[in-house]
């Protein structure tokens, strides 16, 4: 059912005392809004209106949701100016460095759907949230903790090689393994998880499985930890979607329990509910949304 369009006969036809002036107000026929209204009743199970065969009476129901309904309707309505002026403008968004091209057009099109042109650029978590306190960024995410979580996604290991073995990876199959120069094998964390709730868990998990310090290695590149994958078996702390685009294996973590977790931040002139329309799209750009048809 179309919600809005429902409500919208309700209102018309209650205000207007008169299905026929209802139908004229939502320019449509009289047939059409009568049906409308008759779903919105049934969905609702409650009748709304009384029908006489001189005038139409809202019942207490009917008087109860009549201002609420209005309400919605408005709010419709500024929604759709409000898309209509980012549509014309456009709006820059802030997101972490190294995207996968792939979830940026999928992005592009998720916002596209919500009436939204978006442009993304790459930043460091600290100059994104710099960026939109001073009117440069339109809307940002930024990294937050998991009880403030807007949207975010489980953290794991992934891998270029399938020789650790296992459901789940576990950080003592680290300090066992190694590279034909004997290099133990190292644990990437990149900037964006170099936060308290992910850095300091990961942290106290790999003393407990006997790692030494260097094989914990926070703040590495995308491109760096990729590199030492492919050439060392090492592992990176990454999201399902990143691991999936870079075409690598992901498991979860058998030792800790840790999340990537964002808030979105938007400029004082950007409406909240305009933010809250292009998060779906921002989780997809943030590699935090993976792809349904991309392998695992």
């Amino acid at each position: 059912m179309d919600l809005l369009r429902h409500l919208e006969a309700f209102v018309a036809v209650a205000e207007a005392r008169s299905f026929t002036r209802g139908a004229d107000v939502c320019g449509a026929p009289q047939p059409v809004v009568s049906r409308r209204v008759a779903a919105l009743e049934r969905d609702l199970g409650t009748t709304l209106l009384h029908r006489t065969s001189r005038q139409v009476e809202l019942t207490d129901a009917g008087r109860t949701l009549l201002p609420h309904a209005a309400d919605l309707i408005a709010r419709a309505g500024h929604f759709r100016e409000l898309a209509a002026t980012a549509r014309a403008a456009g709006l820059s968004a802030g997101i972490p460095a190294g995207p996968d091209p792939r979830a940026l057009v999928a992005a592009r099109r998720l916002a596209a759907a919500a009436g939204v042109t978006l442009t993304f650029t790459e930043q460091l978590a600290a100059e994104r949230a710099a960026l939109v306190r001073r009117g440069r960024l339109d809307v940002a995410l930024l990294p937050c903790p998991p009880d403030e979580e807007e949207t975010g996604a489980d953290l794991g290991a992934a891998t270029a090689t399938d020789d650790l073995r296992g459901r789940r990876l576990h950080l003592d199959q680290l300090r066992r393994s190694g590279g034909d120069d004997g290099r133990p094998r190292a644990l990437h964390l990149s900037a964006e998880d170099d936060v308290p709730w992910v850095r300091d868990p990961v942290r106290r998990a790999a003393r407990l499985a006997g790692l030494l310090d260097g094989q914990l290695r926070v703040g590495t590149s995308g491109t760096e930890a990729l590199t030492c994958a492919l050439e060392y078996g090492d592992a990176i702390l990454c999201t399902p979607a990143w691991a999936a685009a870079h075409r690598l294996r992901w498991r979860p973590l058998g030792d800790v329990a840790v999340r990537r977790t964002y808030a979105v931040a938007g400029r004082a002139q950007v409406p909240r509910e305009l933010v809250g329309a292009v998060l779906p799209a921002l989780a997809r750009a943030a590699g935090l949304v993976a792809d349904p048809e991309e392998p695992r």
